[in-house]
């Protein structure tokens, strides 16, 4: 349901601006403008609640904490040094577009968007070669968080503006990224990938075991959309 108002809101463009202007009653006014205002961090937080409690029902609870563990820490360790050093990603910083941020630094979204990535990009190939190593399986959950971030670059830094790359340059800054912003994201979801811990152990199948890979799909087909309209 909420992907089917980020449907509407992100290809067209509606802000609080827009929102302000078309409620009278300011409490409406305010509480519509405030939902919205985070609406994309609130996005990203129901996605990484489906996809851990999936990991739960498939994994054991204990397998899902530490793999959420060993995603959530190093992945907000890595943006940190990022936004403060330019290293590894290239140099960029966060805005408030993306929610809370921690120590007013990296938005509390961001972690949680490697998680799914990650998370939905480890089901994704489990559900399609259930007999894959370790490395294959790493090595296709990289390819799909690159294709991932390569699909959302446009929208987070041009439309929705939750990162600035450049924030140093003088005048229009480059269309693209920097390449090693891409080659980060491979080399550090590949080692993600080879750690993460997995419950091998004869389990009930989940409910829905192409949960984790529908969450990916339209997350994807969301960001493709903003990219035809926009």
């Amino acid at each position: 349901m909420w992907t089917g108002v980020g449907f509407v809101v992100m290809p067209l463009g509606i802000g609080e601006a827009e929102v302000r202007g078309w409620l009278g009653t300011p409490g409406w006014r305010d509480a519509a403008a405030a939902l919205l205002h985070h609406s994309d961090a609130v996005w990203i937080v129901l996605a990484a609640a489906v996809v851990y409690l999936h990991a739960a029902a498939a994994e054991g609870l204990a397998t899902a904490r530490l793999q959420a563990i060993m995603i959530l820490v190093p992945s907000t360790i890595f943006e940190w040094v990022g936004t403060r050093t330019g290293f590894p990603f290239g140099p960029y910083r966060y805005t408030d577009n993306f929610g809370w941020r921690l120590g007013g630094v990296v938005p509390l979204a961001i972690p949680l968007a490697w998680l799914v990535v990650l998370l939905c990009g480890r089901y994704a190939v489990l559900r399609c070669y259930a007999a894959v190593t370790r490395l294959e399986l790493a090595l296709g959950m990289a390819c799909i968080a690159v294709l991932t971030d390569f699909n959302l670059e446009y929208v987070a830094w041009k439309v929705r503006a939750y990162w600035v790359w450049y924030p140093q340059s003088h005048g229009a800054p480059p269309a693209w990224p920097p390449l090693q912003n891409y080659l980060s994201w491979f080399v550090l979801s590949f080692a993600l990938g080879m750690v993460l811990p997995a419950n091998h152990e004869l389990r009930p199948p989940p409910p829905s075991p192409w949960r984790p890979v529908l969450v990916l799909l339209l997350m994807n087909a969301l960001l493709a959309f903003v990219h035809l309209v926009r």
